[in-house]
């Protein structure tokens, strides 16, 4: 597994079960409401209170950041067997 060279931003949430326990099988899109950077993203899901994440998040500016490396499964869907097989 590797993660995107897309990447702009980096900031890793404590959210997330480290390693997945399946191989990456599919794509999840969720969407944020909202006109965040990418920066803010990082923000929300840095917090332990929320409990949520994703492995990529595209701010209102196209840039991409990174909240949880590809090996790790992020808590984005809310089912634990998607997020395990899923880059989000």
């Amino acid at each position: 597994m590797s993660n995107s060279a897309l990447v702009n931003y980096t900031c890793i949430s404590p959210n997330s079960n480290n390693p997945r326990n399946a191989s990456i099988k599919k794509i999840t899109i969720h969407h944020m409401a909202g006109n965040l950077s990418v920066e803010t993203c990082g923000k929300i899901f840095a917090s332990s209170a929320r409990q949520a994440s994703s492995n990529y998040g595209i701010g209102s500016d196209g840039r991409v950041g990174m909240y949880v490396e590809e090996k790790n499964r992020s808590w984005c869907s809310s089912s634990p067997s998607n997020d395990h097989q899923a880059v989000t």
